[in-house]
């Protein structure tokens, strides 16, 4: 009987604060919906967010990680916004996610520009992680190209 060797375990880069990049890859997709709050008094409250498939890029392109970016419209029952983002590993896949707050209206601004695929190229900048297991994203930005 032939011995085989165990394959070694795929060793990710640990994510790191500094300057990331990111890269579009696919197609935004927009979600709309609304749910009731209970009570009392129950609130129905809506929400409004865009997924998008990206590839997030480390400090200095150490790693390029496969991932998502989030980008969610305020509810009015969240008035405070202490980071403009997050940045999440999951335990599950080799991937990571990455959630930005925006303000309504710039949601209004960027959903014509997912629509004509014109985002592509994008940045942000992660501190360290936080007591809860996430990495706050201290700013972003993201260019239209033109058409």
């Amino acid at each position: 009987m032939t011995v085989r060797k165990k394959a070694n375990p795929l060793r990710l880069p640990p994510v790191v604060a500094g300057e990331w990049s990111g890269e579009i890859v696919g197609s935004a997709n927009v979600n709309f919906g609304q749910v009731v709050q209970p009570g009392p008094p129950r609130q129905s409250v809506e929400f409004t967010y865009v997924i998008l498939p990206a590839s997030l890029i480390m400090p200095n392109a150490a790693f390029r990680w496969p991932g998502i970016v989030m980008i969610m419209a305020p509810t009015p029952m969240k008035t405070e916004h202490p980071n403009a983002g997050a940045l999440f590993q999951t335990d599950e896949l080799p991937s990571l996610s990455l959630s930005l707050d925006v303000t309504r209206a710039q949601f209004s601004d960027m959903l014509p520009l997912f629509e004509a695929k014109r985002f592509k190229d994008f940045h942000f900048t992660v501190e360290d992680k936080d007591a809860h297991g996430r990495w706050p994203v201290r700013s972003w930005g993201m260019g239209a190209t033109r058409v």
